[in-house]
């Protein structure tokens, strides 16, 4: 890595031309799982020793994003199993300066969704990340957006309550407690992400159809049983 960094300054001519070889060759080092982290790592499938290709990982700036189904870019120093502090310079040579594509962040999201149980603040975090990914993603060009909405509009990914749910049971304006039926969307999310949460089906308010729906489904999950207390009031 030095040495190619070295040469790069000298504006090698033959650099180009290697560019592409050094891209696919499997020199570099992946982050291990962090202390505490619950989730199912990708770096976790492999032995500590093996080594991967730039256009196999990305880097850490994007772990959030990649981190369940791709390897991250360990730049630790040596003494931590990393390969050291990389030049923006040879990350460029070696291809490391790319974004994740929409499909790999929208599958990140739908695999971290599964995990339902005991957020943590890791999940918490990688969820928003993808929010975020997703949400500049859609602004740029109509085509992310329809990729987008065709990928989550059925999918139960919007983090309320410690749950996973789909659109469908979200609107951004709820005035009272009716989980687990409807949910009222998170101002965080209201606040910085409105037009990924409105591209999917997130509604302003619920309609009487909703609401009516809500009741039907009290109905089928008492059965002839006594109304809880809690099923009493909300309805």
């Amino acid at each position: 890595i030095s040495l190619i960094d070295e040469k790069l300054k000298y504006r090698d001519p033959s650099a180009k031309e290697y560019s592409a070889k050094c891209q696919n060759i499997k020199f570099l080092p992946f982050v291990t799982k962090p202390a505490g982290f619950s989730l199912h790592w990708k770096g976790s499938d492999f032995k500590m020793e093996t080594m991967f290709s730039p256009a196999e990982l990305y880097t850490a700036e994007h772990q959030d994003v990649v981190c369940l189904l791709n390897t991250i870019l360990n730049e630790n120093s040596p003494s931590f199993k990393g390969c050291g502090s990389i030049s923006l310079a040879v990350k460029d040579f070696l291809g490391l300066i790319r974004k994740p594509p929409i499909s790999l962040v929208i599958n990140q999201l739908k695999e971290v969704s599964k995990y339902c149980d005991d957020i943590t603040l890791y999940q918490e975090n990688i969820t928003n990340a993808c929010y975020k990914s997703l949400h500049e993603a859609m602004l740029q060009n109509d085509t992310n957006m329809a990729t987008i909405m065709a990928e989550l509009k059925n999918c139960s990914f919007i983090l309320v309550e410690n749950t996973y749910v789909d659109p469908a049971k979200v609107s951004f304006h709820l005035n009272f407690d009716a989980a687990p039926y409807v949910y009222p969307l998170p101002n965080k999310y209201k606040n910085n992400f409105r037009e990924l949460f409105e591209c999917v089906g997130v509604k302003l308010t619920f309609a009487v159809d909703n609401f009516a729906l809500v009741l039907e489904s009290i109905k089928e999950d008492s059965g002839n049983k006594q109304l809880t207390e809690n099923n009493f009031q909300l309805c």
